[in-house]
């Protein structure tokens, strides 16, 4: 028996290897961690397979096997789908209804893509020809894509939802995510252009290439991914401030003026307590304080302050890093350092927040004060 390995063969078997171990590595994660990585590890076990079948064809061992031909190839129809539900799993909406029906479509093809692995190879072959063969692969892309745009559509949400209510949104808002499904949207985009053309050998290459480095991306952050716990919960109510208060989830519409003393309330208390110097600070913190609804406060700041919470607490941080930057007493402070005192995660989002608030970095703004 002919074995022929070739550069694109080699890709796919390391594509292949890797993704069964960080796939089995997640699951073990889910299982241990109780962390939400079970349908992720489910997509990279299912990415990693995808290669099965093109590594057998390449390396010729089909000619050899030819009841290995026509192997299920889900793909096309389930990768998209597994992907969201990770996204719904993780995401901070996560308390409203899962969405599995996105998994059917791509459920019943693998069946049917099942039955017809079983079946004789001269039926297979047959079958693998028909005229409607093809197309069945071109509308899971179709598929596929419509759900991996809808995933863009539901992160934003999600962002939106988490600058209500964390003061710090780092690793919480998904950024890797979104990256990875507009990469994952132009990937599609590829493959289903190649259905129409002839993919060259430096094609295959750089496609391979790239479907291993999804594989990796995908992997990787999901296990350096956190669960995203909601500041309050589906239950949360005003109950849990007064237990004989009846729960009601819904909040009712305030006028300008509740509103108004509403937020003069919150600024009272993040100024008097500086609250916003715990890294942690949620709106559900300042909630239990203030005996008030989580989403009267955010639906307050959101329409008195024209921002969200993240923001609203961001300027009391860099107001404070004002003063410090100021204070000659405290010059010993990095301009890190006086990042973190003031109640950042990292020196990449003071940065970015100071200069979005203020015009100008923190070097700068120390650099104009000594002159």
């Amino acid at each position: 028996m002919e074995i022929n390995y070739n550069i694109i063969s080699t890709i796919h078997i390391f594509g292949f290897l890797q993704g069964l171990i960080l796939g089995l590595l997640l699951l073990r994660i889910s299982r241990k961690k109780n962390r939400s990585t079970f349908f992720l590890a489910l997509f990279v076990l299912t990415y990693a397979y995808c290669f099965v079948p093109i590594i057998l064809e390449d390396i010729n061992i089909l000619n050899y096997y030819p009841r290995l031909q026509v192997l299920p190839r889900p793909g096309e129809w389930l990768l998209a789908a597994l992907f969201f539900m990770y996204i719904q799993k993780i995401s901070i909406l996560r308390n409203e209804k899962i969405k599995y029906w996105w998994l059917y479509p791509g459920g019943v093809i693998l069946l049917a893509q099942i039955v017809v692995f079983f079946l004789p190879p001269s039926t297979k072959l047959e079958i693998s020809n028909a005229i409607w063969y093809r197309p069945v692969f071109l509308l899971g892309h179709l598929y596929s894509t419509a759900i991996l745009i809808y995933g863009i559509q539901l992160l934003r949400k999600h962002t939106r939802e988490v600058e209500n209510q964390y003061s710090n949104v780092e690793s919480k808002n998904l950024v890797w995510v979104r990256r990875f499904l507009l990469f994952a949207v132009f990937l599609f985009a590829m493959h289903f252009i190649a259905f129409f053309t002839y993919e060259s050998t430096t094609v295959r290459v750089i496609y391979a290439g790239m479907n291993v480095f999804m594989l990796y991306w995908a992997s990787i952050h999901g296990v350096i991914q956190q669960n995203i716990l909601p500041a309050t919960s589906k239950q949360h109510s005003d109950s849990k401030l007064n237990p004989n208060t009846k729960v009601n989830t819904e909040v009712p519409l305030l006028s300008f003026n509740e509103m108004q003393n509403i937020v003069n309330k919150v600024e009272h208390y993040i100024k008097e307590s500086e609250a916003f110097v715990d890294r942690h600070l949620t709106i559900a913190n300042v909630s239990e304080v203030l005996k008030v609804h989580p989403k009267r406060i955010s639906m307050s700041i959101n329409k008195v302050c024209q921002e969200n919470f993240n923001a609203y607490i961001n300027k009391y941080r860099i107001e404070k890093a004002e003063k410090l930057l100021m204070d000659k007493n405290k010059g010993n402070l990095s301009i890190e350092g006086i990042g973190y005192e003031v109640g950042f995660q990292s020196k990449s989002t003071f940065y970015t927040a100071f200069k979005r608030i203020t015009g100008t970095t923190p070097n700068r703004y120390k650099e104009r004060l000594a002159s």
